[in-house]
């Protein structure tokens, strides 16, 4: 018998939309201090972000559909591991998933488990 195939990174946030604590309809409603948080988090890891700016805050993607996008190539790949890990381990849910951005140093976190995350469609 086969074994079952393993969801894609890209599935597994896509999965977690029906999860998005933070849109109205297909607009997110990040504050602005919560899409500073995205963006410094990018910055931190040296990729760009002004297309992630665009996509936050002018388009409102919502945060899973934007993630997604960055997971299919959009985004720095170190950033985007960073990010994909938080948003899985947090469940899709977006107010743990700022929080746990901005309590968790990614840079020193002991687990480096983000690391191994395979960026697949």
């Amino acid at each position: 018998m086969p074994k079952p195939k393993q969801q894609t990174t890209w599935q597994k946030v896509m999965a977690l939309g029906t999860k998005d604590t933070r849109h109205h309809g297909v607009a997110n409603n990040l504050k602005p201090d919560e899409l500073e948080t995205i963006i410094a988090t990018i910055d931190f890891f040296g990729d760009e972000y002004r297309q992630d700016i665009f996509d936050l805050k002018i388009a409102r993607y919502r945060v899973f559909d934007w993630l997604a996008m960055r997971v299919g190539g959009r985004g720095g790949p170190t950033s985007t591991k960073v990010l994909a890990y938080s948003f899985i381990k947090c469940e899709g849910n977006v107010d743990k998933f700022i929080k746990d951005l901005r309590e968790t140093d990614y840079d020193i976190y002991v687990n480096k488990e983000w690391e191994k995350l395979e960026l697949t469609v």
